[in-house]
């Protein structure tokens, strides 16, 4: 039923004012010091009325990053596979299967894609979806589990990377979301309004 309501509400957001705040989110991201510092992104493949991914892995592409988006599997299991601008933007958005929805590379994807540095095993930063953050850095999806799953798998990393959700301010809750015993916090809120650290808030 929540998950209803805040699907529901997202759609009602004017598309002008959504791209705006969208926008705002992207120029965040780029600008702080996680992304500078990250040789290589995860980025969730936005779709609907989802906070826009797309412009975001444009300019990822254009600043030299390796990027990865998912593919999931069975049981919650996901995995980051790197992808080259041409092939994101000539096939994977039309030619890609879907699995709820969402383009994902297809079985036996070349991994790196030819011309690309060997990819790196786990990423240094991660840009999760949701459809609600709350005020200790839980996010509320779809239920499907698979972004829970694979933040902790790289936390368990030496190199641990950068978990941040990328949220509009109006789905960010000082209440706590529901929560299950294998949901993981995200590292970081970026909203219109700037860079939150969980911990933060009071």
């Amino acid at each position: 039923m929540l998950r209803k309501k805040l699907v529901a509400a997202r759609d009602l957001i004017p598309e002008d004012e959504a791209r705006a705040i969208d926008a705002a989110i992207a120029s965040h991201v780029f600008e702080s010091g996680f992304y500078r510092d990250a040789g290589s992104v995860f980025f969730y493949i936005s779709i609907d009325r989802e906070v826009d991914t797309h412009k975001m892995i444009l300019t990822a592409f254009a600043d030299g990053k390796t990027v990865l988006v998912p593919r999931t599997g069975k049981v919650r299991r996901m995995e980051a596979v790197p992808v080259g601008e041409e092939e994101f933007y000539t096939r994977a958005l039309t030619e890609w299967p879907r699995a709820f929805g969402v383009p994902e590379p297809p079985e036996g994807f070349p991994q790196p894609p030819e011309g690309f540095p060997p990819a790196p095993s786990f990423p240094d930063l991660v840009i999760a979806p949701s459809l609600a953050v709350d005020r200790s850095g839980y996010r509320l999806g779809y239920g499907g589990g698979f972004y829970d799953y694979y933040i902790e798998k790289v936390r368990a990393q030496k190199n641990r990377p950068v978990i941040a959700a990328v949220q509009r301010s109006m789905f960010v809750t000082d209440e706590p979301l529901p929560r299950e015993p294998y949901d993981m916090a995200v590292d970081l809120i970026v909203t219109e309004n700037g860079i939150v650290n969980p911990s933060s808030f009071v």
